[in-house]
C-alpha cells in the first residue's frame, strides 16, 4: 500500500451518522472508528462492541480499540490521545491522508493533523451513491411507509369519529386535541415497530407555518394538516406523508384550495423520470398554482402561497438528497423522494398533502394508496 492512497475516515455514533450506518451496516450509540483503506473496510471498536460488530457489520476487517492504543501508546512511550490512536493505525497501513465528511470533529482532526496525517474535508453528500436506493432499501422503505399509511388512516378516523361540541372535537366523551391525537398514534405505531417522536398536527392558521407542530384544540370548521413521519426500530427507515382534512363541510374556498394542492401533486407525480429535473418537478406545481390563482407573494411581513420545495429524498434520513426545488438535479432511477406540494393563507387555512414515490425506468411507482379526501 502507497502512502500516496487516501483512506475514508468517519468517527461517529451510527444512531446519529446516517452516513456510517449505510457504509459499515453496524448500529452503535456511541462513536466508533470506520476506516476504508484501497477498498477494504476496516472498523476500530471497544471490547464493549467487538464481538457485536464482527457478528454485525459488513466491513472486512473488525479490530480491537484497546490493542489498537497500547500499540500506539507503545510507540509514544505515553498513553496516546484518541486522534493519535487512529493516526497510528492509519500509518500502520501506510496512509498518509485521510478523506472525512465536513461533520468530522474538530479536536480529533488537530490531533490527526499534528501527528502528521492530511485530513481533507468533503463536501455532501459524503456518499453520492446513497440516493439511488438497492432492491432491499426499497422494500425497507414500502414497509416504513405501508405503515405509516396505516397511522394516517388511524389518525384521519379518530376525526372522523369525533363528535363537535361547541365547535371542539370530542372523542369517547373527552375532548380530542392536538396532544390527544399525538398520543393515539405514536401508540399506534410503536405497536408496529416504528418510533414516532415530534410530528405535525396543526389546526387552522397554525398549518400556514409548514412547521409548526400543532397545539390546542380541534376544531370542527379549518383545515388540520397531519404529516406523519415515523422511523422504523430495525431498518431505521423513515416514513414520511401527509394529508389535509376538515371537519364538516368546508366552504367552497377551502374546497378549492385542496383541489389545486391535489392537482399539483398529480402534475409534480406525473412529471417525474430518469433525467428529468427537481427543478422541473418543482415547475410544475408552480404552473398548477399560477394557473389556479393562488400567488406566492409577502403579506404583512410573511409569505404565503408556495414558499416551500415539492419534495425530498427519504431513506436513513428524514430529509436526503435529491431535492424537488428550484436547481434539483437530475432524478435517476431508483431514487426515493417526498412529493408534498402545499398551500397556506392565513384566514383560509393550510394545506399540503404528500407521498412517497420511487423513481423508475419510465416514470415513478407511488408507495401510498390512501384517498386524499379533504371532508371527514
Amino acid at each position: 500500500m502507497s502512502e500516496t492512497t487516501v483512506a475514508t475516515l468517519i468517527i461517529e455514533a451510527s444512531e446519529r451518522d446516517s452516513d456510517l450506518l449505510w457504509v459499515s451496516g453496524f448500529r452503535a450509540g456511541d462513536p466508533f472508528v470506520f476506516v476504508e483503506i484501497g477498498g477494504r473496510t476496516h472498523l476500530l471498536l471497544t471490547n464493549l462492541e467487538l464481538g457485536r460488530g464482527r457478528k454485525e457489520s459488513r466491513v472486512d476487517e473488525v479490530h480491537s480499540w484497546t490493542e489498537a492504543a497500547a500499540a500506539a501508546a507503545d510507540a509514544l512511550g505515553r498513553p496516546a490521545r484518541y486522534g493519535e490512536v487512529v493516526a497510528h493505525f492509519l500509518r500502520g497501513h501506510e496512509i498518509a491522508e485521510v478523506r472525512v465528511p465536513a461533520r468530522f470533529p474538530l479536536r480529533i482532526a488537530d490531533e490527526l493533523r499534528e501527528a502528521g496525517i492530511s485530513v481533507i474535508s468533503a463536501a455532501d453528500p459524503f456518499y453520492p451513491g446513497r440516493g439511488r436506493k438497492s432492491a432491499e432499501e426499497i422494500s425497507q422503505l414500502e414497509e416504513a411507509q405501508r405503515v405509516t399509511e396505516e397511522a394516517m388512516l388511524f389518525a384521519i378516523d379518530r376525526i372522523r369519529q369525533s363528535e363537535v361540541r361547541g365547535g371542539e372535537l370530542h372523542l369517547e366523551g373527552e375532548p380530542l386535541d392536538v396532544d390527544r391525537l399525538k398520543q393515539m398514534v405514536r401508540i399506534f405505531c410503536l405497536e408496529r415497530e416504528m418510533a414516532l417522536g415530534e410530528f405535525i398536527v396543526a389546526p387552522g392558521d397554525q398549518g400556514c407555518d409548514p412547521h409548526d407542530c400543532g397545539s390546542g384544540p380541534l376544531r370542527a370548521g379549518e383545515t388540520i394538516i397531519i404529516d406523519i413521519f415515523p422511523r422504523h426500530l430495525t431498518t431505521m427507515m423513515w416514513g414520511d406523508m401527509t394529508r389535509t382534512v376538515f371537519k364538516g363541510e368546508a366552504p367552497a374556498e377551502v374546497r378549492r384550495l385542496h383541489a389545486a394542492v391535489q392537482e399539483a401533486q398529480e402534475a409534480a407525480i406525473a412529471a417525474i423520470a430518469p433525467g428529468v429535473t427537481g427543478d422541473a418537478v418543482h415547475a410544475a406545481v408552480e404552473e398548477v398554482f399560477a394557473r389556479e390563482s393562488f400567488p406566492t407573494e409577502l403579506r404583512d411581513g410573511d409569505w404565503v402561497g408556495f414558499f416551500h420545495g415539492t419534495g425530498h429524498g427519504v431513506g436513513l434520513d428524514i430529509h436526503e438528497l435529491p431535492r424537488l426545488m428550484k436547481g434539483g438535479p437530475e432524478l435517476e432511477e431508483g431514487m426515493v423522494v417526498t412529493v408534498e406540494p402545499g398551500l397556506y393563507y392565513p384566514g383560509l387555512g393550510g394545506c399540503r398533502i404528500e407521498d412517497i414515490v420511487v423513481v423508475t425506468a419510465d416514470g415513478c411507482r407511488n408507495l401510498n394508496r390512501a384517498p386524499k379526501s379533504l371532508e371527514v
